[in-house]
């Protein structure tokens, strides 16, 4: 089986070398999960399936973290069968594989919405209050493109580098990162997520407006794109 490159992955790993950010990673199974393996039910990402085979996981201090998935412990199974009974549908039957510590945000795969290769998008699960989603990448590997490209932003601005406080949330607070994805974006503004992210029966009415004006950000900043 030809191994699905990764640039977006590589790219992540660069800037957490170069800005020398804690960052906690372990060795892959000898046996990782493979592409379009059953998970719970659903197909497992053949980029997911391609990170694996790298890495056991992955985590930033206090920031993002991958679910590990080595000799050790298999999260991603734990993480999927811990949200599952709380999430309603269409919730349940995404795949979750991400998330930021110290929070609740997940970042979990669309396996409905996979392309001709079986790459699915990437969406960010705010449970907080309303449950909904919050398209973030077309595929897992331009997750980690723009993720990489938010560490860039933050460590080459200098008032971001040197205050905390100052710093944009990652994916709100970067909407021309996000932008950057055109794919993405054309699926948006297709409609492809809106069953996914319009649920009146468990959504207000002022979380279907937050998500309309996330839809609308992401289509001027990428008209702004060059």
């Amino acid at each position: 089986m030809t191994m699905v490159p990764l640039p977006g992955l590589d790219r992540l790993l660069e800037a957490s070398r170069k800005y020398e950010l804690q960052v906690r990673s372990s060795p892959p199974l000898a046996c990782a999960r493979s592409s379009g393996e059953p998970l719970l039910g659903r197909p497992f990402d053949p980029m997911l399936a391609a990170f694996y085979k790298r890495l056991g996981g992955l985590s930033f201090r206090l920031e993002l973290y991958v679910a590990s998935h080595d000799d050790q412990l298999d999260e991603v199974l734990l993480e999927n069968k811990r949200v599952q009974p709380f999430w309603p549908e269409p919730f349940r039957s995404l795949l979750v594989f991400a998330g930021q510590e110290a929070l609740a945000y997940r970042y979990a795969t669309v396996p409905s919405l996979a392309d001709a290769q079986g790459f699915q998008p990437v969406v960010e699960i705010d449970p907080y209050e309303d449950v909904y989603a919050l398209p973030t990448a077309s595929n897992v590997d331009r997750f980690f493109d723009a993720y990489a490209r938010y560490l860039e932003l933050i460590y080459e601005t200098p008032e971001f580098r040197d205050d905390p406080d100052a710093r944009p949330t990652f994916p709100r607070g970067v909407p021309e990162i996000i932008a950057e994805d055109r794919t993405l974006v054309g699926m948006l503004v297709e409609g492809r997520f809106d069953s996914l992210m319009f649920q009146p029966k468990l959504q207000t009415e002022e979380t279907h407006a937050y998500l309309r004006r996330w839809v609308e950000k992401l289509r001027d900043a990428s008209g702004n794109v060059g």
